[in-house]
């Protein structure tokens, strides 16, 4: 059983792989974290897609991949927030965009996202870098949406924007907060071997809710930033755990959800839950060896079901998406 150790992020210096090319990272994120739904995005170390932008004779954005990636660019999600990027600066040249995938396809840690954040910040520093992060914004949402059935979300491709942790709202995903985080975290990332799309695990939500259940939720919400922003992690767990909207309806796509939650908190881990869309998992860790200890624990529950997963051990990445 391989546990993978991630502990620094990609290198921020710039590399040019020929006249008028850029490479660019975007890194993965998890998004939710327990009752989060669509608001809160972690943008995690070590794990990410990265673009490489050429300028190209053909107009607009043209796509390849060696991932089974839709390649018109009017369905990817690196090509859209290019084509806005483009849009943005005003200019009118054409830029071909190669995209390796280091996240795999449905996985749950924000593969549209990554890729759209680094198709964005490529396309951005082949013309220059004109513009910042902060004017990017609506690119990268509209990139992402292509991931979600045309909605925009912005829980997991801002943190591969802007890095760290990041509030966002579901009413106008463009509103957004970074959130300081006073001490280090450790990650503990469960990869099962199952692919969940975000458009399917979005159609099996309740439609409806009882009102005494949102506003629990939302008090839990409350009190679960409020932890995460003081250094009390050893209580996160208490609202990140229950959860009544979301993660109930999502776990029934996870034979292995409770076995491997359990297991996550047996080993010293301060919280676990599904992330995104599944099927990923996370668990919150005090350091390195329980986070460790916690991937270990949840890569074992899912091969009692007979699902075949990675343990990554990793940390939070408060750069966002950069040069490669």
């Amino acid at each position: 059983m391989t546990i993978t150790t991630l502990s620094k992020p990609q290198t921020a210096s710039i590399r040019r792989t020929g006249e008028g090319s850029a490479v660019a990272f975007g890194p993965a994120s998890l998004s939710n974290l327990g009752p989060g739904f669509d608001t809160l995005g972690l943008c995690l170390a070590g794990i990410g897609d990265t673009v490489t932008a050429v300028m190209s004779d053909a107009p607009g954005i043209t796509v390849q991949s060696s991932a089974l990636l839709p390649l018109d660019a009017a369905k990817n999600t690196a090509a859209r927030a290019g084509q806005r990027v483009l849009e943005a600066i005003g200019a009118d040249c054409g830029v071909h965009l190669d995209i390796e995938k280091g996240i795999a396809l449905g996985s749950g840690i924000g593969g549209s996202a990554a890729s759209a954040a680094a198709g964005a910040w490529a396309v951005n520093m082949l013309l220059g870098a004109p513009l910042a992060k902060h004017e990017m914004v609506d690119a990268v949402l509209e990139g992402e949406a292509l991931a979600s059935g045309g909605e925009w979300h912005g829980d997991n491709v801002l943190p591969a924007l802007f890095g760290g942790l990041v509030l966002t709202s579901p009413l106008d995903p463009s509103d957004y907060r970074p959130v300081s985080l006073l001490r280090p975290l450790h990650i503990a990332l469960l990869l099962p071997s199952l692919t969940v799309l975000t458009a399917d695990a979005r159609d099996i939500l309740p439609a409806r809710v009882p009102f005494r259940v949102a506003v629990e939720n939302a008090s839990d919400l409350a009190f679960m930033i409020q932890t995460l922003t003081t250094g009390d992690y050893e209580t996160v767990g208490v609202y990140m755990m229950r959860d009544r909207l979301v993660e109930p309806a999502r776990s029934a796509l996870l034979p292995f959800f409770e076995e491997a939650c359990a297991g996550a908190m047996a080993a010293g881990a301060w919280a676990a839950a599904i992330t995104g869309s599944g099927p990923a998992m996370f668990a919150l860790a005090p350091d390195g060896h329980v986070a460790r200890e916690a991937a270990d624990a949840m890569v074992r529950a899912t091969a009692k079901h007979g699902v075949a997963a990675q343990g990554v051990v990793t940390t939070p990445d408060f750069r966002g998406v950069r040069a490669a």
